[in-house]
């Protein structure tokens, strides 16, 4: 009897074992999947993470080189912009100089022939020191009326109209500064054009 009981204690023990065995196995089979997902799960995610973050480098990339890329273009057009005032202020400056007295009755006389009744602008400082010029040489010379007035927008030089205004010619520091400047743009715009690329 005592090899009965002692058999059938040994056998609870082994189906116990077997059963204990049995589940652990089956709880480490779950342990592993679970594991397997979450590890799944993790590098998905850190594929997602890593190609987006791939895709914003890129992105953030293109457009700080837009942004660059405006940002030198802006400074050239500022940098052209200022530096065709100070051309243009230097022509004003020089054209000032060369406008004296006599280069301004020189011009005069040698427009008298295309002149027939006209009005004569200059600066208050040129209209008094150029009167009598108009009104005696220059409007035999002519053979007809001149009239002569102070223009506050002109410094130097003369604005001449003629028929009723409709006709006008002028000749001031700021007309033949911007005539001469146009010109001077296509040189200008070529050398700022060749600084940025440069060359």
């Amino acid at each position: 009897m005592a090899e009965d009981l002692q058999y059938l204690i040994d056998r609870i023990r082994k189906e116990a074992v077997e059963k204990a065995d049995a589940e652990a196995a089956s709880i480490i089979a779950k342990a592993k999947e679970q594991a397997s997902q979450i590890i799944k799960t993790a590098a998905s995610d850190a594929t997602a993470k890593l190609a987006k973050a791939d895709k914003d480098a890129v992105a953030y990339t293109e457009r700080s080189e837009r942004t660059l890329d405006q940002s030198a273009r802006d400074l050239i057009i500022a940098v052209g912009k200022r530096l065709e005032k100070l051309c243009t202020d230097i022509l004003a400056l020089n054209i000032q100089k060369d406008l004296s007295d006599s280069t301004v009755k020189e011009m005069l006389l040698k427009l008298a022939s295309s002149l027939g009744d006209a009005d004569i602008s200059f600066s208050e400082n040129d209209s008094k020191a150029l009167a009598s010029f108009v009104t005696g040489e220059l409007s035999k010379k002519v053979g007809s009326t001149l009239s002569i007035d102070c223009a506050p927008d002109i410094n130097f030089g003369f604005r001449i109209k003629q028929d009723a205004g409709r006709i006008s010619l002028e000749f001031t520091d700021k007309a033949i500064a911007e005539a001469l400047s146009a010109h001077l743009r296509p040189e200008l715009a070529k050398v700022v054009t060749e600084a940025a690329q440069g060359k």
